[in-house]
């Protein structure tokens, strides 16, 4: 078997998701200038472990995208026959699972499904992932969560928002391929409210790596 294969992401990130506190972005990762403190998280493109699987962490730098919001992008595995794909992810306050395309050699696509708890994970981690890392969310005003968790109406004009950090983290899931089989790309799901971070992939033969 060879050893995980860390895939690089950079051409398919697509929004900020990770500042400083002097460089709060207006999206974020919900549209609303949510974003992690880039304070509590690896350096760029260090390699972190998690449960065991090597995970290349993205650039964190202010301004740069850090994470992909899934949009139904296509991402190309080396062609190989692999068991298992490994993601570092979350998304923002609710909790999804959503079909991941599997591209097969004849070009066909095989569904499996991928869950990801929300970041503050308020009712826990729903889909069987594990911590991977554990960094305080910003929200930049504490009444988001409740507006987009339980409806609550948006107050009236002269509200004053007030700057929020909750614990949150991104979360490590493991998406089994049973049987293995041979694979040459991926299709995320099409929902942007769910973030990647990093994508390792496992192989059971010689993949052209």
């Amino acid at each position: 078997m060879l050893d995980p294969y860390k895939l690089d992401l950079s051409p398919h990130l697509n929004n900020a998701g990770i500042a400083s506190a002097g460089h709060r972005t207006t999206d974020g990762l919900d549209g609303l200038g949510t974003t992690f403190c880039v304070e509590s998280l690896p350096a760029s493109g260090t390699t972190i472990t998690c449960q065991g699987t090597p995970f290349i962490f993205p650039d964190k730098g202010d301004g740069l995208n850090d994470n992909i919001a899934c949009e139904a992008q296509e991402i190309a595995l080396p062609i190989g026959t692999y068991r298992a794909l490994h993601i570092l992810g979350m998304c923002d306050w609710r909790a999804f699972e959503e079909p991941l395309r599997l591209k097969a050699l004849n070009g066909t696509y095989i569904e499996t499904p991928l869950g990801l708890s929300d970041a503050s994970h308020y009712q826990g981690l729903q889909y069987g992932e594990h911590e991977a890392l554990a960094c305080p969310l910003v929200t930049p005003d504490s009444l988001i969560p409740h507006v987009v968790l339980f409806g609550i109406d948006l107050p009236d004009a002269g509200y004053e928002m007030m700057e929020t950090r909750m614990d949150a983290g991104i979360w490590h899931q493991v998406i089994p391929v049973e049987p293995p089989r041979p694979l040459v790309g991926l299709v995320l799901p099409d929902n942007p409210s769910m973030h990647l971070f990093a994508l390792t992939v496992i192989a059971t033969d010689e993949a052209s790596l």
